[in-house]
């Protein structure tokens, strides 16, 4: 596919104008430019770019407009049959297949986007392939002139001395009348219902449906239809559904083999008969030169439509829409009156929206390609399509040239490549020109080999390329900048403010444009400048940061126009933790509402910030903090409500005025992380706002000072190392810089140590005796954003198992210690204890050992009342934990077929469910590993993956022969490991 703006850059053609921006249209705006390029005996092809300024976006139409004469037929087109969807491009790709050469193409009736049932009449070869459902159509006759009415056509079926109208002619069968199908429709009729269906063969072979006559046919088979009935070629289908009137049932159930049917097809408007190709025309937007402004408008849209002339040229219009920074699309009056504009006294509105196409073959290409932008991407299957083709052969004899700049709008004093094609009198291209090529410019300079570069001033240019005896030139236009872009070389991405370290250098460079028009220019279009604070800047856009912190502007230019750069020179982003909620009071206070920890919504650790406000209430947080130098902005991450309330950061000033910045409007649900700048010469922090019309709750978590205006989503790096009793490990956060010991946790067997801690992130420690038990020792960081990392070695023991069946099991190095800490028990009979590693766990069971993990006194639960309908065959010694389990919101139960929430205690539980419950005792913020490794990943429940991918992550869990099987049950042998390595 080609760009317009590549491929149709030299628009014009000897006789082509363009229009100045001075141009206006009051249907569409002003003019910025406009091409229109011949591309057959009197027929063009135009593209207008224009201005709305009430929208401030730009409108975009492209439009063929041709003159009836033997050079070229319409004609129109759609796929293998009447209801195949197809783009216009593969329609187009069709034809030419087929020995033509298709000058242009648009997109043709509104259809059923389900079924491609197209909503009105469409003929081809004068031949009638499926009649309307509504009035207004658009006629093609021999001549190539169109014919714009209401054929309101007349469908009559006569036999047995009755006169019945036919409802339809290849359109998807209603309950309502009967219809008859050709083999233009489909294979079928495509009926979903039983009815009954009547094969009609002409009693004169292959004559077809004709608007004006009457085809006398013959009844050769009866057939009660369940369903779809094939429909033989050359041959029609009368059809009705058994939900239609009982007299028409039996009327059609009368007819008989080698009866007589007549099927006579007429209009009023006899124009009709002649008419060779035509499709359906929803509304007729223009008639007779009057605007017919009874049309519901509708929304500024793409549009397609046709307009014939008084003289009988007619124009094949689409616009552009729903494309910002393209075209914004017009309303159907909008259209209306632009086809007035353009002399049409006559026109009708064809589908729009994502069907809206144009394709059209360039002077110098053998194929057509697509013009305009369609609004979904890409271009839509559509019904039909209306296609000019060229009746002209090639003739080899040179007649004009092809110019083509590369760049159809420039910058002042900027360049562009031209290109001249010769064509020949049939308007095909040829592969040579017929001579050396002159190039000329009556203002500006052109170079011999076709490089044009533009005057200093705005305006449009003509240049001219001359080979063998002929010409051709191109308009080329002038335009200054009213936007300039800044793009980062590296990166190729928009620069509007630039951060960087001090020395650090950044290539940038600029691009113009004129009211979303893209310029072309160069470097020596441009003027650069920068503040003497924050570094110098070359005339090619090198800018190379000064020694020392310092903020500043970058600016550039091109004649009155310029923008600038906002640049900060520092040193990398530090962030400061003000709170993250894990303590034991909330710290801030609130007016208006409450505020309390909460572990019900967590973005990072255990704890979040939960606020209640009240309905009509302005809701202040006040935890008052003398800003730093560095604290300039605030960000955190908030639980949405969708209640459409504003939450902002509070701050004062020195004398006490208070001031509030904008984080977020709570018209989301979930987690979203909001940063707000400190407000300058702002003194102090003193909370946060809830604007609010009506109560609600929202979350907050992870309040964060930084200097700069981004979040740190990337966990530290940690290494560590256990000999004997020596541990050293190192720790580097590259992101939010130093760490301190508070954010460092080093544990044996879960329970703290104490440890050494420099500046220079290593950390030294020396374990206590460590017996012959086996032992888990860990390294949690956390960073001032939340952020999660954790190391993990085993000590492996050689103390005797506890258990008589674990002498030799793999998982004697996880159960000894944690029997040793009380986690885990066996079962004792015949004086021997029995782990039973093996063995399926059951939900109570895993329960009980998640409790005892955790520490927590199971007395202190034994009031908790159970929401389970099984909560009574919770077996004893579980029980307590299972309530205490769901008292902490961390095992719910599951939904049982009855909708009834059970416990299901006594049954096993699957890895999933386990690593679920696991994953959720641990704080939030360690990194997420990704599942793409293991086989069966796609069979991880959804509810589960983050808390899995969190698991092996960190090691606790790494599946074995590349599965997870996290929908297989998990054993007390798996469990032990698992409860063993989260320490």
């Amino acid at each position: 596919m080609k760009s317009f703006l590549r491929r149709a850059a030299a628009l014009i053609l000897g006789a082509a104008t363009l229009c100045s921006s001075a141009l206006a249209s009051e249907a569409l705006g002003s003019r910025i430019y406009s091409y229109t390029l011949d591309i057959c005996d009197q027929t063009t092809l135009t593209r207008e770019v224009m201005w709305s300024a009430s929208k401030s976006d730009l409108r975009t139409e492209n439009y063929v407009t041709y003159t009836p004469s033997s050079s070229v037929s319409p004609v129109v087109s759609y796929g293998s049959n009447v209801v195949d969807k197809q783009t216009v491009y593969s329609m187009a790709k069709g034809l030419e297949r087929g020995g033509e050469r298709v000058l242009s193409g648009i997109n043709g009736d509104y259809f059923v986007m389900a079924t491609g049932d197209p909503l009105g009449l469409v003929v081809t070869d004068g031949v009638l392939r499926s009649s309307a459902s509504y009035l207004n159509a658009l006629g093609f006759n021999a001549d190539g002139s169109a014919v714009i009415g209401t054929p309101n056509l007349s469908l009559m079926a006569a036999f047995k001395g009755n006169n019945l109208k036919i409802a339809d002619i290849n359109k998807i069968r209603t309950a309502n009348g009967f219809y008859l199908f050709t083999d233009d429709f489909a294979s079928t009729t495509k009926n979903t219902q039983a009815g009954v269906d009547v094969i009609l063969a002409p009693n004169t072979e292959g004559q077809e449906l004709k608007i004006g006559t009457t085809v006398s046919c013959t009844v050769e088979e009866v057939i009660e239809a369940k369903g779809a009935t094939s429909i033989p070629q050359g041959k029609f289908v009368m059809s009705i559904s058994n939900k239609a009137g009982e007299w028409l049932q039996e009327t059609i159930r009368s007819l008989e083999v080698g009866d007589t049917v007549d099927l006579s097809i007429s209009s009023e408007d006899t124009r009709w008969n002649k008419v060779v190709d035509a499709v359906g025309a929803m509304h007729w937007i223009l008639r007779d030169g009057i605007v017919d402004s009874s049309i519901s408008d509708g929304t500024a849209a793409p549009r397609t439509a046709v307009g014939v002339k008084p003289d009988g040229s007619v124009i094949f219009y689409t616009i552009d829409g729903r494309q910002k920074g393209l075209s914004i699309g017009a309303t159907i009056q909008m259209v209306a009156q632009r086809l007035k504009e353009l002399g049409c006294q006559n026109a009708v509105l064809l589908d729009g929206g994502g069907s809206t196409t144009l394709v059209s073959t360039y002077p110098d290409y053998g194929t057509s390609s697509s013009v305009n932008s369609p609004s979904e991407g890409t271009p839509r299957s559509v019904s039909n399509a209306i296609f000019l083709v060229s009746n002209l052969k090639a003739t080899g004899k040179a007649g004009s040239l092809y110019v083509t700049p590369k760049s159809l709008t420039l910058m002042p004093g900027a360049s562009t490549q031209c290109v001249a094609t010769a064509v020949d009198t049939g308007w095909w291209p040829m592969s040579s020109l017929p001579g050396a090529v002159t190039w000329s410019a009556a203002e500006g300079s052109v170079t011999t080999d076709g490089t044009f570069t533009a005057p200093q001033k705005a305006g449009v240019y003509t240049v001219t390329a001359e080979s063998g005896g002929v010409k051709g030139s191109t308009n080329i236009t002038v335009l200054q900048p009213t936007a300039i872009y800044v793009t980062n070389q590296a990166t190729k991405k928009n620069v509007s403010t630039l951060t960087l370290a001090p020395g650090q250098s950044v290539d940038l460079a600029a691009a113009a444009a004129y009211r979303s028009v893209g310029l072309t220019g160069s470097d020596k279009c441009f003027t650069w400048t920068a503040d003497e604070a924050i570094g110098s800047i070359t005339q090619d856009g090198k800018f190379t940061a000064g020694p020392n912190t310092a903020t500043g502007k970058i600016k550039v230019s091109s004649g009155s126009y310029a923008v600038t750069i906002a640049v900060s020179v520092s040193a990398p982003t530090r962030y400061t933790l003000l709170d993250g909620f894990e303590g034991t009071t909330p710290g801030f206070t609130a007016k208006g509402g409450t505020v309390s920890l909460d572990t019900a919504q967590v973005k990072y650790g255990k704890q979040s910030l939960k606020l209640a406000y009240q309905d009509g209430a302005s809701v202040a947080l006040s935890s008052p903090r003398t800003l730093a130098e560095t604290d300039r902005y605030v960000s955190l991450w908030v639980y949405g409500d969708q209640s459409g309330s504003i939450v902002s950061a509070a701050f004062a000033y020195a004398d006490g005025t208070p001031v509030t910045q904008s984080l977020t409007t709570l018209s989301f649900s979930g987690w979203k992380q909001v940063t707000a700048a400190v407000p300058e010469n702002a003194k102090t922090f003193t909370g946060f706002s809830v604007a609010a019309s009506k109560h609600g709750t929202t979350w907050l978590d992870q309040v964060v000072f930084s200097n700069e205006a981004q979040w740190d989503s990337t966990a530290p790096s940690v290494d560590l190392t256990v000999r004997g009793q020596a541990v050293t490990a190192t720790t580097l956060d590259d992101i939010s810089g130093s760490l301190t010991a508070k954010q460092i946790s080093l544990t044996l067997d879960g329970q703290p140590v104490d440890f050494t801690w420099k500046a220079n992130g290593t950390l030294s420690a020396t374990l206590p005796a460590l017996g012959t038990s086996s032992h888990q020792v860990s390294l949690t960081v956390s960073d001032a954003c939340g952020n999660l990392a954790r190391k993990s070695v085993t000590i492996s023991g050689t103390a005797a198992t506890r258990f008589a069946d674990m002498q030799k099991h793999w998982a004697s190095t996880y159960t000894t210690p944690l029997n040793d800490k009380g986690i885990i028990s066996g079962v004792t009979a015949n004086g021997k204890t029995n782990f039973l590693p093996d063995q399926k766990i059951t939900r109570g069971d895993f329960a009980l050992m998640t409790a005892n993990w955790l520490g927590l006194d199971l007395s202190r639960y034994a009031g908790v009342s159970l929401p389970y309908a099984d909560a009574a065959s919770i077996p004893k010694w579980d029980e307590n934990a299972v309530k205490a389990l769901y008292a902490e919101g961390i095992m719910q139960g599951s939904k049982a077929g009855d909708g009834s929430l059970r416990a299901n205690a006594k049954a096993s539980i699957t890895r999933a469910e386990a690593m679920t419950i696991l994953g959720r005792i641990l704080p939030q913020g360690y990194p997420q590993a990704s599942l793409t490794g293991f086989s069966d990943a796609a069979s991880v429940p959804s509810w589960s993956k983050d808390y899995v991918a969190t698991l092996v992550e960190l090691k606790v869990v790494g599946g074995s022969n590349g599965k997870l099987d996290p929908n297989a049950s998990v054993t007390r042998a798996e469990v032990a490991k698992m409860l063993f390595t989260l320490w």
